[in-house]
C-alpha cells in the first residue's frame, strides 16, 4: 500500500516536470516566433491558459494545440496590455534617469517615491495575467483589478514574492533548471497562488450578492 502511493506520488511528480518542461519549451518558441516583443505576452497567455486548464479544471488536452489556439486568437489584446506595460516600464526608467540628475532631500524623496511606485507595479505584474484571462482580455481593467487584488491581499501577494524569490535562487544556483523551467515554473506559481486568490473573491462577491437579495423583501416592507 504504501510503496503504491509513493510510485503514484513519483509519477505525478515526473508527470509535472515533464509538462512544465514542454510548456516552457513552446513558451520560448513561440516567444521568439513573434520576435520576442510581439510574442512574448501572447506566448506568456497561452502558458497561463494552460496552467490555467491544468491546475484549476483539471484539463488534460494537447498543449501545443491549445497553446497555439489561445496564441494566435491573444495575440491583438494581449500584445495591447504589453504595450501599456512597456510603456510605463520606460516611464519608470526615464523618471529614474531623471533622478540619478538630483542631489540631496529632492533626490532622496524622488527616488523613494520611484522605488516605492515600481514595487507596486511589479505587484501589479504578478496578477496581472491570471486576472487578464479572468476580465477576458481587456487591458485597462486588468491592470486596475490586478493592482486592487495585489495591495488589499497582502498576505498572498507576500507568499508570491518569495516563491518568486525561490525560483530566482534556484535558476541563480542551476542556471540549467532555471533555463529549462523558470517561465513555466513561474507561471505555475503564480497561477496557483491568483486562481485561489480569484475564487475566493467571487466566493466572497456572491455571498454578498445573495446577501443582498435576501434582505431586499424586508427593506421594500420598510
Amino acid at each position: 500500500m504504501g510503496s503504491t502511493r509513493l510510485m503514484n506520488n513519483i509519477y505525478i511528480v515526473c508527470d509535472w516536470i515533464i509538462r512544465l518542461l514542454y510548456l516552457n519549451l513552446l513558451w520560448f518558441f513561440f516567444t521568439i516566433a513573434g520576435l520576442v516583443i510581439a510574442g512574448i505576452f501572447p506566448a506568456t497567455v497561452a502558458m497561463f491558459s494552460i496552467l490555467k486548464g491544468w491546475l484549476q479544471e483539471g484539463k488534460n488536452e494537447r498543449v501545443f494545440k491549445s497553446f497555439w489556439k489561445v496564441y494566435k486568437e491573444e495575440f491583438g489584446r494581449a500584445n495591447r496590455l504589453g504595450i501599456i506595460v512597456l510603456i510605463i516600464s520606460i516611464i519608470f526608467y526615464t523618471d529614474w534617469l531623471f533622478t540619478n540628475q538630483l542631489s540631496g532631500t529632492l533626490g532622496m524623496i524622488t527616488k523613494g517615491v520611484l522605488l516605492g511606485s515600481g514595487f507596486v507595479f511589479g505587484i501589479t505584474l504578478m496578477y496581472a495575467i491570471p486576472v487578464y484571462l479572468q476580465v477576458d482580455g481587456k487591458a485597462f481593467n486588468t491592470i486596475k483589478l490586478a493592482f486592487l487584488i495585489g495591495i488589499t491581499y497582502p498576505h498572498y501577494t507576500f507568499i508570491m514574492m518569495i516563491s518568486i524569490a525561490s525560483l530566482m535562487l534556484i535558476s541563480f544556483l542551476l542556471p540549467m533548471a532555471g533555463f529549462l523551467f523558470f517561465a513555466s515554473g513561474l507561471g505555475c506559481v503564480l497561477t496557483f497562488f491568483s486562481m485561489h486568490l480569484i475564487r475566493k473573491i467571487e466566493e466572497r462577491t456572491k455571498k454578498c450578492k445573495s446577501k443582498e437579495n435576501l434582505n431586499w423583501p424586508s427593506i421594500t416592507k420598510v
